[in-house]
């Protein structure tokens, strides 16, 4: 699998990437942001685009599945963590689909930056 999620202390969703996404896996990693929402309420999300990562063009064509609407507007902040090269292009696709809170980009090597940010 290319994509994993994990739900750590704070209500803190950490989204992990690589390789060539799929959107089936998309799709089931948003139902289970969709169900920790359910249950516990709003979320920070942290989104780390690991080395190796080599599909994020195909999200620009994605539709928005039933689940969306109760994610979006639930998420308090989110951070991406990653190489620079995909900054533009995952600030624009989270920008246009998800503009309600705020989105930071950092480097690999901030990834506890990223966290601190996302509890400021």
């Amino acid at each position: 699998m290319t994509i994993n999620v994990n739900f750590e202390e704070g209500n803190l969703a950490v989204i992990r990437s690589s390789g060539v996404l799929t959107r089936p896996e998309v799709d089931h990693t948003k139902r289970q942001v969709h169900d920790h929402i359910v249950a516990h309420g709003k979320l920070l999300a942290l989104i780390i685009i690991e080395d190796g990562f080599v599909n994020l063009e195909a999200f620009a064509t994605w539709d928005d599945i039933e689940v969306d609407a109760v994610i979006q507007p639930n998420i308090i902040r989110m951070a991406l963590v990653g190489d620079m090269r995909w900054r533009d292009k995952a600030m624009l696709f989270f920008i246009t689909a998800v503009a309600s809170f705020q989105i930071e980009y950092f480097r690999p090597e901030q990834e506890d930056f990223a966290r601190a940010w996302l509890n400021a």
